[in-house]
């Protein structure tokens, strides 16, 4: 939800007449007749998540947003933040349990399905062949480098836990020393998100305070006649300030690049939680023999590897959320806000 509030803010913030009307009328002066995003369509087209679809399948971001959406179009939007984060917290928390249910399920199956080539049919050259095809074509979308580079990380790491647990033991230094790694890598990323979500919240409100000192202030009430140097004081109000306005903008484009690093960061955490519970159930399937779950850690372990290779490959040669410009960043999110906008 406050991932939410702050996509509001932007949508807002970056356009002229949104930000007039909010400076006149406030936080009710835009909630009516305002555009509404589709959070799936809007994190499908940021991170070109609909091409990894059938690897992390529907992102956390888009199902609680989109179950924001959905309380705010049942008559939420009279009612105050922290209410409606307890709608959809309380009233939604078993759909969405479901839903992250299905998406790790559905992950796990077709991982299963991937690995059959050296799993079962053991053609390592095969399979190999065909992940490292595969990654190359998951590099070409937005954010794909990235996306790769997260989810051989923890592809990597949950198979390293699983084969010092099974062939070395469960107690072992091995399995330990695995479990810390993993451990290591998911609290500094949640530490990056709480980070990037501070610094961009307190971004947005340096983008809202310069947007109020550049709107001339409301004129006040009448009063009795005065010195006759009024009516050159009243027009120099009414004419804009250019550099106060060219602030607000410079002010808007410098915040673009932290904000797709905050979401970034939310997606990074989400895909070590979804991919650690995928691992569970594809690795712990207790209805094939521990060989052939050996076999699926292997192979996922040397997915992993690949993925990695190439996501790290790609991103020494390309753009990528932290290196990216201000001008970048305002191109990737406006196209993929004006594509996923649909009127209330």
């Amino acid at each position: 939800a406050k991932f939410q509030r702050l996509a509001d803010a932007y949508q807002v913030l970056s356009d002229p007449e949104s930000r007039k009307k909010y400076d006149r009328e406030g936080k009710s002066g835009v909630s009516e007749g305002n555009v509404k995003m589709d959070p799936s369509v809007f994190f499908s087209l940021l991170f070109g998540s609909e091409r990894f679809e059938p690897w992390i399948g529907e992102l956390q971001l888009a199902m609680q947003t989109g179950q924001l959406a959905k309380a705010m179009e049942r008559g939420g939007l009279d009612q105050g933040a922290e209410s409606l984060e307890q709608e959809v917290m309380s009233d939604n928390s078993k759909v969405l349990k479901q839903r992250q249910l299905h998406r790790e399920v559905h992950c796990a199956v077709h991982l299963r399905e991937f690995m059959n080539d050296s799993v079962y049919r053991r053609d390592k050259d095969q399979f190999e062949q065909r992940a490292r095809l595969e990654a190359a074509d998951l590099a070409q979308c937005q954010f794909g480098p990235e996306l790769l580079a997260a989810l051989g990380e923890m592809y990597k790491l949950r198979a390293e836990i699983y084969l010092a647990d099974e062939l070395v033991g469960r107690f072992s230094l091995t399995k330990q020393m695995a479990s810390m790694k993993h451990s290591s890598k998911t609290m500094q990323h949640k530490l990056n998100l709480y980070s990037n979500g501070v610094n961009s919240l307190l971004q947005v409100k340096r983008v809202h305070d310069v947007s109020k000192a550049s709107t001339p202030s409301a004129p006040s009430a009448p009063s009795a006649p005065s010195a006759p140097s009024a009516p050159s004081a009243q027009e120099g109000a009414e004419t804009p300030d250019a550099s106060a306005e060219e602030k607000m903008e410079q002010a808007l484009e410098e915040a673009l690049p932290l904000f797709l690093q905050t979401a970034w960061a939310a997606v990074v955490t989400d895909i070590d939680s979804t991919m650690k519970e995928v691992g569970r159930k594809l690795l712990k399937d207790k209805s094939v023999p521990w060989q052939i779950r050996v076999r699926r850690s292997q192979a996922l372990q040397r997915l992993g590897e690949i993925f990695l290779e190439e996501g790290t490959k790609a991103l020494a040669s390309g753009e990528s959320a932290k290196t990216m410009t201000s001008e970048v960043a305002k191109a990737v999110l406006q196209e993929a806000l004006m594509a996923s906008v649909k009127g209330k």
